[in-house]
C-alpha cells in the first residue's frame, strides 16, 4: 500500500509539510505570552485593590500598659473609655479618681458596682448622639465605647466600668489592646 500524503488530513502534500501548517505549527508550539501577562495584570490588580493599609488616629493613653492580643480587628473612631491606675477618663476628660486600686467609694451608688459621674457623662454622650442622629441622616447612635484599660487593674474596677457603661446603653464594647509579636 502506498502513503496516500499522510495520516488523515492536508498537512502533508507529497510527503512535505505545507506552508499553512509550518505557520500554525509555529505559533502554537510557542508560549502565548500576551494571555500570560493578561493573567498575571489581573491578579496584581485584583491585589491591589483588595490590600489596605489600616490608619487610625487612635492613640493610646500615657501611663497606660494594654495587653497584648493576637487580635486582627482595627480600632475604630468611638467613644474613648480610658481606665488607668489613676482615674477614668471619658474622651479625655476626667470622670473620677481610682484610690488604693478601686473606685474612690464617694462616686459609688449603693449597690457599690454603678460609677455615678461616668453613668451621668455617658448619659449626656448618648442624649447628644440621639440629637445629632435625629438631625442628620449620616449619624446613628450604635452605644460603642473603645475601652482602654491598664492590665494590671483588678477586675472588680473593669466589672464596675464595664456595668455602668451596659446600664446607659453603651453595650458594644470594644477593648484596645496592644498586637503580640510573632515570633
Amino acid at each position: 500500500m502506498a502513503d496516500m500524503g499522510g495520516s488523515g488530513g492536508s498537512s502533508f502534500r507529497g510527503g512535505k509539510l505545507t506552508g499553512r501548517f509550518r505557520k500554525r505549527q509555529a505559533v502554537s508550539s510557542g508560549l502565548m505570552l500576551t494571555a500570560m501577562m493578561d493573567i498575571l495584570t489581573t491578579i496584581l490588580f485584583f491585589l491591589m485593590k483588595n490590600y489596605s493599609t489600616v490608619q487610625s488616629d487612635f492613640a493610646q493613653a500615657k501611663d497606660l500598659n494594654l495587653p497584648y492580643s493576637s487580635a486582627l480587628v482595627p480600632p475604630q473612631a468611638a467613644l474613648q473609655l480610658i481606665v488607668s491606675k489613676d482615674a477614668i477618663l471619658l474622651d479625655d476628660q476626667p470622670i473620677t479618681h481610682i484610690v488604693d486600686g478601686d473606685i474612690d467609694k464617694k462616686d459609688l451608688y449603693r449597690d457599690g458596682v454603678l460609677i455615678v459621674p461616668l453613668a451621668q457623662e455617658l448619659k449626656k454622650q448618648k442624649d447628644r448622639s440621639l440629637y445629632i442622629q435625629n438631625h442628620s441622616d449620616d449619624h446613628s447612635f450604635t452605644g460603642t465605647i473603645v475601652m482602654q484599660a491598664d492590665k494590671t487593674l483588678k477586675f472588680s474596677v473593669l466589672k464596675k466600668v464595664i456595668y455602668t457603661a451596659g446600664i446607659s446603653d453603651f453595650v458594644n464594647l470594644k477593648l484596645a489592646v496592644l498586637k503580640k509579636d510573632e515570633g
